[in-house]
């Protein structure tokens, strides 16, 4: 199984995109600025492709996705939240409310985030349990829309 991060929006407190399952989106998605800050002194993960894997959380005391084999960051997970002050450095899932646009500071705020971990979870441990690996790959929109253009044949 495939999990894709389309990072489509950045900006000096957060980064917001979109998590594709196999292709289809699933979600919305908030992480810590690009740029690091004063309070998220790494920024967000770098793009690439990362091992998944279902484990047991100690921060959180549930199972949940953990990114393997990150440069430079340990424990990033995927997990509920509402804002930018509940990642530390982790991925965000829900139903984004609040995106911004040019010239308005609208705060992004996740919805039903709790609901979508739970979702995801139960799919990626279905995968896992069938013994599929299971993958993420952290891009932007415009590197997303190269990678599929290439992949298609005419």
């Amino acid at each position: 199984m495939v999990l894709t991060l389309v990072r489509d929006t950045f900006t000096p407190s957060e980064t917001l995109g979109k998590l594709l399952v196999n292709r289809k989106t699933f979600c919305d998605t908030l992480e810590p600025p690009v740029v690091p800050n004063a309070m998220h002194p790494k920024g967000t993960i770098p793009m690439g492709w990362y091992k998944l894997q279902v484990t047991m959380s100690p921060v959180f005391g549930r199972r949940l996705p953990q990114l393997c084999y990150v440069p430079d960051f340990e424990g990033i997970r995927i997990h509920a939240g509402n804002n930018r002050n509940h990642t530390a450095g982790c991925i965000l899932v829900g139903e984004l409310s609040g995106r911004p646009s040019a010239g308005m500071q609208t705060v992004p705020t996740l919805f039903r985030s709790k609901d979508t971990e739970q979702a995801l979870v139960a799919q990626l441990l279905k995968a896992q349990k069938a013994h599929e690996e299971l993958y993420i790959n952290v891009t932007t929109a415009e590197r997303y829309s190269s990678e599929c253009a290439n992949s298609l044949t005419i």
